[in-house]
């Protein structure tokens, strides 16, 4: 069974990322923010006041005690109905970033190249610079960091432990008492 295809100027529904793309995030957090709004109907039917009437006749109005787990779980529920899709835009961004800067394909092509190559060649899976020019300011931006730590690294000195006298044996109960103590 295939999605049905849409016309090119076609909008998006309301549970697609794109035309035709089905999104199970938009899904889920629709299901949360319904188990929040469920939750907190919930608590506020636990939660309001009940009217009673005595063996007199006398109305009085009680309200049950304060308890805020259902408070707790509605903000639970609307956390997770709203936080994945921020995240989500603000992963979307930064790879839009990345795009622009040329560096997503430069990743995407090493990772790909590297697949690519037989597990024999293990030990040329690091890319030269003659490989893709690309790499060469990077891989030099390596090797002027990997300098700098060796030239900060300070040697650590260790003196010799000096010898621990083991511990006095514990007193028995009747030690103590002789002693004076008590147990």
């Amino acid at each position: 069974m295939t999605a049905p295809t849409r016309a090119a100027g076609s909008t998006t529904g309301f549970l697609e990322e794109s035309p035709g793309n089905r999104s199970a995030m938009r899904l889920m957090c629709l299901l949360a923010l319904l188990a929040s709004i469920g939750f907190a109907a919930v608590t506020m039917v636990r939660s309001a006041p009940m009217l009673t009437r005595d063996s007199s006749g006398q109305e009085t109005l009680t309200s049950p005690p304060r308890d805020d787990t259902g408070i707790v779980i509605s903000f639970a529920f609307l956390l997770a109905a709203f936080a994945p899709k921020v995240l989500q835009k603000f992963a979307e961004q930064r790879l839009g970033d990345l795009k622009s800067s040329g560096l997503r394909e430069l990743v995407l092509d090493a990772v790909s190249g590297s697949m690519d190559r037989q597990p024999a060649a293990a030990a040329t899976l690091t890319p030269t610079p003659t490989e893709d020019p690309r790499l060469r300011p990077l891989l030099e931006e390596v090797e002027r960091l990997r300098a700098e730590i060796e030239r900060s690294r300070t040697p650590i000195q260790v003196s010799a432990a000096t010898p621990v006298p083991p511990p006095a044996p514990a007193l028995t109960p009747l030690e103590r008492i002789r002693l004076g103590g008590s147990l």
